[in-house]
This record gives C-alpha cells, sequence and structure tokens, in this order.
C-alpha cells in the first residue's frame, strides 16, 4: 500500500492562528491602514425580490466559536427567487478588488479598480471578494458548499451580496421550509500580510475541509495533440513514450483518454446518453476495461473523460438543456460512474457540468444568464440541486477514484473534487489561446490550490509539430511544472526533439514530487503574471513574445 503523504506536506499548508480570524471586529475599525472592515454580521439593509424584507423571513444568525460565521437562513410560504444583503461603508478609493468564478476563469480574472469601470461583468464577484489598499487584504465570502448561488460587488460606499435562490429560471417554492442559504465568514488581512498569502488564508476559511488527493496529479491527456481523433493503439503509443520519461518516479502518472472513446460522435451524439457511456466506438477499437489494464500494465493509473449531464437528444446547443431534478439524471450518473469503476479506472474527468443544464458560460451575477425551461421540482434551489448531483457523482466514485471538475461549480467543486480545472480551454494549436487563457487562470487561481482542491489550469498540448513555436510553448510548459500545480501533457511521440524530450521529462519529474506553491508576485498589476516565486527561486516569463515559426 503506498504511504499517503499529509496534507500539510503536500501542500505546505501552515497553521493559521485563531488570532488572524478576525470577522469580529466592528465596521469603525480602522487600525492598519485606515480601512474599514465591515461587521458581515450587521447589513443595513436586507432586500427580498427587491423590497424590504419586512416580514422578517431572512434571519441571520452569528456564531463566534471557533471562529465567526455567519448562517443566512430563509422561510415563508411565498415563493423567492433572490435576496439581498448591503453594509454601508466607506473604502478607500484607491483600493482593488478580486474575487471568484462561478465555475472557471476566462482569461479575465484579476484585480481591478474599486470603481468597478474596468471590471469584467459590471464588477460581480462570484463566491468570494478580496479588497486590498495597499498594506492590507479583506476577505468576505461564502463558505462551500452553500445552497444558493452568492455574489459579491464592491463599491466606494458599500458591499453588496446578492443571493439566487431561484430553482433554475423559476422562484424557489420553499412551502414554509427553512433553507440554509449560506454561511458567510469574513477575514481582516494582517498588517502589511502579502494578497496572495491574504487569499490563501482566506481560501481555507471558506473550505476547512477540502477533499485532496494523496499524492502529487501529472501525467497524459490526449485531447491537444488529438481533439478526438484517436484510437486506443495510437493512443497507447503515445502514452507509453510519456511514461518512459518517468521510470523510477515513486508516484504513478495518469493516463486521461479525453473525448472521442465513447459511443456516438465526439462530444454530442447519435445515440442516446444512457448508451453513450456504456461503450466505444468503432474508431476507438478497443474495450474499456482492456484499455485501462493496458494502462496499468505500464505502470500508469488510467482515467477518462465524461459528460455527465449530456440531455438525451444530445444537442444541448440546438435542443433544450435538461431538467437536473430529473430523478433518471441521478440514476443514469450512478450508473456510468460505476461502470466505470468496475473497468478499472482511477480518474474520471467530468466536463460541461454546468453548461448542459443552463447553456451558458462564464460570469455574471449568477450562473443561469437565462430563461430555462421550468423544472418539474422547483421545490429546492438551484444550488440544492447541482450540490446534490455532484454528490451522486463523488458517492459513486468512491474513495479509491479521484475526480477532475471541468466546468464545475467551483464552490461545489471544493470539498467534494479533488481537481479542478480553474480555467477554460488552453490550446494544441494556438498559441494566442494559451497565452489568454493558462497565465491567467494559474496566476489567479493559485491560491485554490491545496486549499479549495489540486489546481488544474489545463495542459500543455501540441496537435501538429509547427502549430506553436516551441520557445513559446516551452514558458506554458515551465510555469505549470514549476507552479506546484496538476501537469497533464498532450503530447504526440513523434514531436519530439532531444531538447523537447529534455525538458517534458524534466517537466514531469517536478510534477511527480511536491512542490511549493508558486507566488505571483505581480498579479495585482496584470491580469496575466508574468513574475514568479518558486519557493526560493523568481522567474520572468514574456507573455508577450511574438508569435513567429522557428527559424
Amino acid at each position: 500500500m503506498r504511504k499517503a503523504f499529509s496534507l500539510l506536506s503536500v501542500f505546505g499548508v501552515a497553521t493559521l492562528a485563531t488570532g488572524s480570524l478576525c470577522g469580529c471586529v466592528p465596521t469603525s475599525d480602522t487600525k492598519g491602514a485606515g480601512m474599514p472592515f465591515v461587521d458581515i454580521s450587521k447589513p443595513d439593509k436586507i432586500l427580498m425580490d427587491g423590497a424590504e424584507d419586512s416580514a422578517g423571513r431572512v434571519k441571520l444568525s452569528l456564531s463566534t466559536a471557533p471562529r465567526q460565521e455567519v448562517s443566512v437562513t430563509v422561510s415563508g410560504e411565498a415563493p423567492i427567487s433572490k435576496v439581498e444583503l448591503v453594509w454601508n461603508v466607506s473604502l478607500p478609493k484607491n483600493a482593488l478588488v478580486y474575487g471568484g468564478d462561478w465555475e472557471r476563469t476566462y482569461g479575465d480574472s484579476g484585480w481591478f479598480s474599486i470603481d468597478g469601470s474596468s471590471a469584467p461583468h459590471d464588477g460581480w464577484k462570484p463566491w468570494y471578494c478580496l479588497i486590498n489598499e495597499g498594506s492590507r487584504t479583506d476577505g468576505y465570502g461564502l463558505m462551500v458548499q452553500p445552497n444558493a448561488f452568492g455574489s459579491w460587488k464592491v463599491e466606494p460606499e458599500r458591499l453588496l451580496l446578492s443571493l439566487d435562490l431561484r430553482a433554475g429560471s423559476s422562484p424557489v417554492e420553499l412551502k414554509g421550509r427553512e433553507l440554509n442559504a449560506c454561511t458567510l465568514v469574513s477575514r481582516r488581512g494582517n498588517d502589511n500580510e502579502t494578497p496572495f498569502k491574504a487569499g490563501q488564508e482566506f481560501c481555507r476559511m471558506m473550505c476547512p475541509k477540502p477533499r485532496l488527493p494523496k499524492e502529487p496529479i501529472y501525467g497524459y491527456n490526449d485531447w491537444y495533440c488529438a481533439y478526438g481523433s484517436n484510437t486506443a493503439t495510437n493512443f497507447l503509443a503515445d502514452a507509453e513514450f510519456i511514461v518512459s520519461l518517468l521510470k523510477g518516479e515513486k508516484v504513478r502518472p495518469y493516463v486521461v483518454v479525453d473525448d472521442g472513446w465513447q459511443r456516438g460522435k465526439q462530444g454530442c451524439a447519435e445515440t442516446t446518453a444512457d448508451k453513450r457511456w456504456a461503450g466505444v466506438n468503432e474508431k476507438w477499437g478497443m474495450e474499456m476495461d482492456e484499455f485501462a489494464k493496458r494502462v496499468k500494465a505500464m505502470d500508469a493509473k488510467p482515467g477518462l473523460w465524461y459528460r455527465p449531464f449530456l440531455p438525451d437528444d444530445g444537442l444541448p446547443n440546438e435542443g433544450l438543456p435538461m431538467d437536473p431534478t430529473d430523478p433518471a439524471l441521478e440514476a443514469r450518473i450512478r450508473a456510468d460512474v460505476a461502470r466505470f469503476v468496475d473497468w478499472g479506472f482511477e480518474l474520471i474527468k467530468t466536463d460541461y457540468i454546468t453548461f448542459d443544464w443552463c447553456t451558458s458560460w462564464g460570469g455574471g451575477l449568477s450562473p443561469v444568464h437565462h430563461d430555462l425551461p421550468e423544472w418539474r421540482d422547483r421545490s429546492r434551489t438551484t444550488a440544492e440541486v447541482i450540490k446534490g448531483l455532484y454528490t451522486a457523482l463523488r458517492e459513486s466514485a468512491g474513495d479509491n477514484m479521484v475526480i477532475i471538475g471541468c466546468n464545475a461549480l467551483d464552490h461545489f467543486a471544493a470539498g467534494l473534487f479533488e481537481i479542478q480545472r480553474t480555467g477554460d480551454d488552453t490550446s494544441g494549436n494556438d498559441w494566442g489561446r494559451t497565452r489568454q487563457m493558462g497565465p491567467n487562470t494559474v496566476g489567479m487561481r493559485t491560491i485554490h490550490h491545496g486549499t479549495f482542491y489540486y489546481a488544474d489550469g489545463d495542459c500543455f498540448g501540441l496537435a501538429d509539430k509547427d502549430a506553436i513555436p516551441w520557445r513559446l510553448n516551452s514558458q506554458w510548459l515551465d510555469l505549470i511544472s514549476r507552479s506546484g500545480t496538476a501537469l497533464f501533457v498532450s503530447w504526440k511521440r513523434q514531436f519530439t526533439t532531444p531538447e523537447i524530450r529534455e525538458a517534458l521529462e524534466a517537466a514531469l519529474r517536478r510534477a511527480a514530487k511536491v512542490q511549493p506553491t508558486g507566488e505571483p508576485l505581480d498579479w495585482l498589476e496584470t491580469i496575466r503574471p508574468a513574475r514568479w516565486r518558486f519557493g526560493g527561486e523568481v522567474r520572468t516569463y514574456d507573455w508577450d513574445l511574438p508569435e513567429k515559426k522557428e527559424q
């Protein structure tokens, strides 16, 4: 049996002193740099669907042991869609604001002026926000696994929290049930503490029990070198090349087959969803239990791609999104995952796990951007429904299979999934896309690594040997491999020169070992951090190198 690393040794987690878990400082406190710290237990206004909560349906309950937590509950007979909490506070005009994303970054995450003039999504920050005025960084947020979608907005004269309680696009019908919508936490930053350290510590407050893997996460994924056009034989040959670079490593790599193995067409379909994941297509050419055995025989851990919420018609862009309250969906998910376990797989990468029920991407006031067909069960909030399906995935996978959440709601992945894809797709043929998405998500979401889950900024890949110049792509490989986050490479064996082979081996061997989490040093100044501290070493990348072919 492999000895498990402790969470402290894997992620270098520092013990958080009780004295730094502030949250009990009154609004008028100005110690430090003059920035007031908001008492989240005492909002100045509570609105329900835009009107004052005169009936007292929203209640805030304060707990101070072992830290300040504010429970927000909602009850009553009438349907309800939204609760808003407003705190009046005068914040410094020079303050910068940072926050989460509903499911992953899209190349635009970062620190923005408090006036909101340059911030995406009208300044709304899903799940949590950090405020920095130069010498101190304070945090306000929801504990992970809430029963509502919560989004923050920071303005010079007030702090706002909007809670989406709908069931899809319809008001939730509680019918007298008391709903524990969420638990709020806050943290007053220590004076002269770096924003990065403050962010990490606040993430630990929001997620006191992350579900972290026992070993570093790294290996091979074929998406960005094959894009679904592959056979089991070719896949295994490329995977074996990658694994051969790692002889002697104690931690076995994962070998993950992405979209393209399943019945029907890539990503969507000609067969119904309940049949799609029961077997392979003719092109793939090998049963999946045999495939898993072949991967294990090369001393690697088999993984596969899975789209659990795919609608029965297979046409999420043209047809209607599926109803996630349909009991048949959960039953199908449990059966699919049990089958993958029986085949011998040790990892599943779940994809389109937000898009397939709401058919929208990215940020905004809520993940639900437009009207959805009415759900059959409107007694539970959207958050309760989706979180329940994530829990079904987790329970079906058991303790011996790890889950990568791709397009998964971030605050639900934290605590349930071991790994979370923190950004939109990079590319194996378009450096501009890798440059836009990759450095942004690794830079802006590294505070989640080891605090929420094991972060995955997406693959290093190449679809054609001339698609991306090595001098550009090698920077991306170097950053991921040193950051301490997950490294998956998408690389065909025939693309390899002696120089590339040496770089691939060095990067993979770094990723196979426990490393301190990389710290972006310029993340307050740019959405594409270039200066990094890796342990005791500082490195600088040039993401603005001109894209030209090798001479």
